[in-house]
């Protein structure tokens, strides 16, 4: 099966993209599909190396073992090790910084444990693309104008009755 991509720009910066993609367990708060995240192991630095994930994307339950790499800076790579529905499955998450946002990028490559006709593989894997990076833009974007509310709202020049948005 070929890799799937998609890249989006997002109006947020790099690191607040990669601190909501490193946040496995807050997976459910913002992508519907995902029922549960459990980090199960992590590297001698303290990151996430292992993670158990739930799902249910169009009816289909499926729990999936991920090994997790960071082969370089603002990517991370998730390889499955055990999991429903597929054979193979590896993700590549980056994120490139651009004027004022970032481009985000998620190629995607898996093998269906059932024989399924190409297209409709690629059909569905540009729809869970799609789905994942715009609530993974939204949550970028939220958090971004958050905290630039929280950023303006407390400083010493805007009253509290008066509410500054950037």
């Amino acid at each position: 099966m070929p890799v799937v991509s998609k890249t989006i720009e997002v109006s947020a910066d790099a690191t607040s993209i990669m601190a909501i993609v490193v946040d496995f367990e807050a997976y459910p708060q913002w992508n519907e599909g995902v029922r549960g995240v459990w980090v199960l192991d992590h590297y001698d630095d303290g990151r996430p190396s292992q993670l158990r994930l739930d799902t249910e994307i169009q009816g289909l339950e499926g729990t999936y073992i991920q090994a997790v790499y960071y082969p370089g800076v603002n990517q991370i790579q998730t390889v499955m090790q055990q999991g429903d529905l597929f054979t193979k499955q590896e993700q590549l998450l980056s994120v490139v910084e651009i004027g004022g946002g970032s481009l985000l990028t998620v190629d995607i490559d898996i093998e269906p444990s059932t024989p399924v006709p190409v297209p409709m593989v690629k059909s569905l894997l540009n729809n869970v693309l799609d789905h994942l990076a715009e609530n993974l833009k939204l949550r970028a974007e939220q958090l971004a104008a958050t905290q630039g509310f929280q950023r303006l709202a407390g400083s010493p020049e805007n009253s509290s009755s008066r509410l500054v948005w950037p």
